[in-house]
């Protein structure tokens, strides 16, 4: 990543405004994790979330969560990416868990598009605690302009 991240293409923008803000008010999970977004630019993204007690499983936060997490951030990614704003589906993800991050403690979660071929886009990820502690990484392809059945059908 650079210093200063690219601009995101105007009609992906203001689709990600609306995503941005759906997800920091309205999500359903995201929403008891007080999302900030970082860094936004051209294909990066990066988001701080801080984990509650509704995710505890044990001593630390469900791994299950990263899962999640890295999925939404590194789809946001591909988004990122974009000239247009077009739906996506994950094709293929693979996380590995490390460490459980803790209640209540900030986590990190960086994703970079390394590129798009042929409406498929290859995305990395990790997840990191705050003093820098690997918690997960992720990787994934997403099928970039899919429509779902519902959208077909109108």
């Amino acid at each position: 990543m650079s210093d200063q991240p690219q601009p995101l293409a105007p009609a992906v923008a203001m689709a990600f405004e609306g995503i941005q803000n759906a997800f920091m008010k309205e999500h359903p999970l995201f929403t008891q994790m007080a999302p900030k977004p970082l860094r936004v630019g051209r294909g990066e993204l990066i988001v701080r979330i801080t984990p509650t007690e509704t995710f505890l499983d044990g001593d630390g936060v469900h791994s299950g969560l990263m899962t999640i997490l890295l999925d939404t951030v590194m789809g946001m990614a591909t988004w990122a990416d974009l000239d247009e704003f077009s739906p996506l589906a994950t094709i293929n993800l693979q996380t590995d868990v490390y460490e459980n991050a803790s209640v209540g403690k900030h986590v990190i979660i960086e994703a970079t598009c390394e590129g798009i071929r042929d409406d498929v886009s290859i995305v990395r990820g990790k997840a990191t605690s705050e003093d820098g502690t690997l918690l997960a990484t992720g990787a994934g392809t997403f099928m970039v302009g899919t429509r779902s059945a519902q959208v077909s059908r109108i």
